[in-house]
């Protein structure tokens, strides 16, 4: 929706659409982090983190019906921001739900069963950009954030407080591997998110009119494919090593990335999407694991915080390396530089991947001891 509304609103659309990405993730950095400290010391006092759940969604609510009827650049702009200062509120404190109700032994089926969800609500929006525009979309959009919202709210007042003593949050070697390794894979997906719009209508030949619809089966099919993954993950990321089933994951984007980026049409393009969606699903699930695995549980709102440093930050770095790439290849052979763009991504997923070699975590037994 984002790369549809800036293509509509500037005449240099993969330019603006890489600055306003770059902008809203640094506030995402920045709200994270001090969402998910207060949220800590919140949820000694109170016994839960109910309150950011609201605050941050009453903030969203207004940013995500105007973004899709934003007249102009500017209040794009602003919808954008307000969006991810809501969003980041809220969804800071809630990266560490998780662990605040699951036992240590059943977080990768958990974080399965988050991922799942998470894939399906984004089914649900991208089935309601294809099919809703201009103030239907953002109603829709913004009756599902309060649906979540009451949903989330409503069970865990129903819960016990948590009783967890409050702890100083230390980055030790560890959590620096796994944030780090985080980052460089998520260049790479920042990278396919954002430059596939561009893609599907210069490299595939796709019309504008039509690029949007192309481009949200794409997102669709990876979409509902990762549903799939993460529940696959699930059970693999509690019995074995959580780095192989990331890796393994890692390595079949990749394959299946660079067969996307050689992909001539529409409908090898599309089997493509399905596969890259599958493995990523199976990542998402063995990334929170690990996660899970290896940050304190006391302060663990504060290290999500952190942690998805790993995802905002990559939302400036993808466009600001990649945007100069795709403008220079493009002035070469139109429609080359987003073919160059999915090169970047199985670099970068590469990267990632053999950064998170650097972990060093206790011998998980193998289902046969």
């Amino acid at each position: 929706m984002l790369q549809d509304r800036v293509s509509a609103l500037a005449p240099h659309a993969v330019n603006a659409y890489a600055a306003i990405a770059a902008v809203g993730a640094l506030v995402a950095c920045v709200v994270q982090i001090a969402a998910g400290f207060a949220s800590d010391r919140h949820r000694i006092r109170a016994g839960n983190r109910r309150l950011f759940y609201g605050a941050g969604i009453a903030l969203a609510i207004p940013a995500i019906v105007v973004l899709p009827v934003a007249p102009a650049l500017p209040a794009l702009w602003i919808a954008v921001i307000a969006l991810q200062l809501g969003m980041n509120v809220a969804g800071g404190p809630y990266q560490g739900i998780v662990g605040d109700y699951v036992e240590a032994e059943r977080v990768g089926r958990a974080s399965s069963w988050m991922s799942v969800h998470q894939f399906s609500g984004s089914v649900v929006g991208l089935l309601l950009t294809t099919v809703l525009h201009g103030p239907l979309l953002g109603i829709a959009l913004a009756a599902c954030l309060v649906a979540g919202w009451a949903i989330t709210d409503r069970h865990a007042a129903s819960l016990p407080p948590i009783a967890n003593v409050p702890a100083r949050l230390r980055v030790d070697a560890n959590m620096r591997t796994v944030i780090f390794s985080r980052a460089l894979i998520h260049v790479g997906f920042y990278t396919l998110f954002g430059f596939l719009f561009f893609f599907v209508r210069e490299s595939l030949h796709v019309g504008l009119a039509d690029a949007r619809t192309t481009t949200g089966i794409l997102f669709l099919a990876f979409t509902l494919a990762g549903v799939f993954g993460a529940v696959a993950a699930g059970r693999p990321a509690d019995r074995f090593d959580k780095r192989v089933v990331i890796s393994v994951a890692c390595a079949a984007i990749a394959v299946a990335v660079g067969a996307f980026a050689a992909a001539p049409t529409f409908s090898i393009a599309l089997v493509c999407a399905i596969g890259s969606g599958f493995a990523w699903g199976a990542f998402f699930t063995a990334d929170w694991a690990i996660a899970y695995a290896v940050f304190p549980r006391a302060a663990l709102a504060s290290a999500m915080g952190l942690w998805n440093l790993a995802v905002a930050i990559p939302q400036v770095v993808a466009p600001a390396i990649t945007a100069p790439l795709v403008d220079r290849f493009d002035a070469v052979s139109a429609g080359l530089g987003p073919r160059v763009a999915l090169v970047c991504v199985i670099v970068e997923f590469a990267l990632g991947t053999a950064w998170l070699w650097r972990l060093r975590l206790r011998r998980e037994p193998s289902p046969a001891e």
